[in-house]
C-alpha cells in the first residue's frame, strides 16, 4: 500500500506568479503516446535486458573502459532490470516511460569529468502501464538495491511519504538510476516526482524535503535567489538522491524553464558556487540559438546540494531533440561548441556511433547535452535506445 501525503505536513505556499497549463513547463516527448517497435539492430524478441546490456558495453568498449568486468556488468544489468528485463522489446510499454525521449523503460548516458570517462544507466520499470503500478514497482526496487555493497535508502525514507502517493500525477512516478565507477561499487540514486500530487505542490513539497534532509541552507540561498520555485519560468521537474550512507552527501534538483530567454536562465545560476557568468547563455545559443526552449522542449539546471556546502553546484542541461531534426544536426552543433571550450568531441562523436540504431541523419535518441564550465568543463549526453517510435 503506497503511502498518502497528509496535506498539513506540507508548508503553504503563495499563489503562482504564473498559472500552471498543460502548455507551460516540463514537456515529456512520449509519455502517453502509443509507441511501435522500429530498429536495425535489434529484433522484436530480444528482451529489454539483451538492450540494455548491449548498449551499456558498447559505450564502455567505445570509450575504451574495458577494464571494466564485461560478466559483472552485464549480470548487474539483468539483476535490476528483473522481472521486466525479460520481456520482449517488440511490444512497447502500454504507456511509454518517462526515462527515455523514445518512451523505453531505460536510457545510457555517459559523463566526462576531468576528462575520465563514466558510463551510466536510467531505469524506470514499466509496470503494468499505470503510474500506480510503477510507483508500487518502484518502491519496491528501491528497497531491493537496500542490499547492495554501499547502498544506504535511509535519507530516502526520511522523505518517501513526500513523494509517494494513491493516485501519483505527472510525467513520472519514480525512477532509477547506476553508475559505473572505476575501482569502485556502482553508485546508486533514486529520481523522485516533486509533482506526484499536483504541479502547484511541487515548490512545497521540494522545501519540505530539503528541511528533512538537513540541506536548509543551499535551499534557502537558492529559494531566495530565485524568488520561490512556484513557477513555469523554473518549475521542479525532478528530485534527484544518492543512496550512499556517508555523511557527505548530494540532492540534485532539476528546474525546467519555459519561455525563458538564456541570458535569464544564466541569471538564474548566479548564485551557484561554481557558475560561470554568461557561459550557460552562451551554452544554450551555440548549440541551439536564440531561443533557449526552441522545439517545445525547455532547458533544465540541475542545481546540486551539497550536505558539506553553503550554496548549490549548477549544471546546465541542454535539449537536443526535437530542438534539432535528427542527432547528425545535434552532433554538428554539440561538437563545435566543445571544440570552442578546449574539449576533445572525438569520445562523443565515438559514442553516438558505437550506439546508433540507425545513421544519425535518420535517427533522433540524444535527450540532453548536459554542461557546466570552468577551467576543467563537464560533459555528459543521454542518449535514448532509439528503438521506439510513436505508433
Amino acid at each position: 500500500m503506497l503511502q498518502s501525503l497528509d496535506p498539513g505536513t506540507v508548508p503553504a505556499e503563495s499563489a503562482a506568479p504564473t498559472p500552471f497549463t498543460p502548455e507551460s513547463g516540463v514537456s515529456a516527448e512520449m509519455v502517453g503516446r502509443a509507441l511501435r517497435f522500429e530498429s536495425r539492430l535489434y529484433r522484436p524478441t530480444d528482451s529489454y535486458a539483451d538492450i540494455a546490456c548491449d548498449k551499456v558495453w558498447r559505450a564502455h568498449e567505445s570509450l575504451g573502459l574495458v577494464g571494466e568486468c564485461r560478466a559483472s556488468i552485464l549480470v548487474l544489468i539483468r539483476e535490476l532490470t528483473h522481472p521486466w528485463g525479460a520481456l520482449p522489446v517488440g511490444t512497447p510499454p502500454e504507456r511509454a516511460c518517462w526515462v527515455s525521449i523514445d518512451g523505453m523503460p531505460f536510457e545510457p548516458s555517459i559523463a566526462w569529468v576531468d576528462g575520465e570517462a563514466t558510463v551510466r544507466l536510467a531505469l524506470e520499470p514499466p509496470g503494468a502501464g499505470t503510474p500506480q503500478s510503477r510507483m508500487e514497482e518502484g518502491m519496491a526496487f528501491t528497497r531491493r538495491l537496500a542490499d547492495r555493497p554501499g547502498v544506504s535508502i535511509e535519507r530516502y525514507l526520511r522523505i518517501e511519504d513526500l513523494f509517494t502517493t494513491e493516485q501519483p500525477q505527472g510525467y513520472f512516478s519514480l525512477a532509477h538510476a547506476v553508475a559505473w565507477r572505476p575501482g569502485s561499487h556502482p553508485l546508486y540514486k533514486i529520481f523522485l516526482n516533486p509533482a506526484v500530487c499536483g504541479r502547484e505542490q511541487a515548490a512545497a513539497r521540494t522545501e519540505e524535503a530539503m528541511i528533512r534532509l538537513g540541506l536548509e541552507r543551499p535551499w534557502r540561498a537558492l529559494a531566495e535567489h530565485l524568488g520561490g520555485l512556484d513557477d513555469p519560468a523554473h518549475e521542479p521537474a525532478s528530485l534527484a538522491l544518492d543512496l550512499i550512507g556517508a555523511d557527505e552527501f548530494r540532492v540534485q534538483l532539476y528546474l525546467a524553464h519555459s519561455d525563458v530567454s538564456p541570458d535569464s536562465i544564466d541569471a538564474k545560476s548566479a548564485v551557484a558556487r561554481d557558475h560561470i557568468p554568461g557561459s550557460f547563455a552562451r551554452a544554450l545559443r551555440q548549440i541551439n540559438g536564440q531561443q533557449a526552449s526552441s522545439g517545445g522542449k525547455p532547458p533544465v539546471t540541475c542545481f546540486t546540494l551539497d550536505s558539506g556546502q553553503d550554496l548549490p553546484g549548477a549544471t546546465l542541461y541542454i535539449p537536443l531533440i526535437p530542438v534539432h531534426d535528427n542527432d547528425a544536426a545535434a552532433r554538428d552543433r554539440v561538437a563545435a561548441f566543445l571544440r570552442d571550450e578546449g574539449a576533445d568531441p572525438s569520445p562523443y562523436v565515438s559514442v553516438l556511433d558505437s550506439l546508433a540504431d540507425r545513421p544519425l541523419t535518420e535517427s533522433a535518441t540524444q535527450n540532453f547535452i548536459s554542461y557546466r564550465g570552468g577551467d576543467a568543463p563537464r560533459f555528459a549526453v543521454y542518449l535514448a535506445p532509439g528503438t521506439y517510435r510513436p505508433a
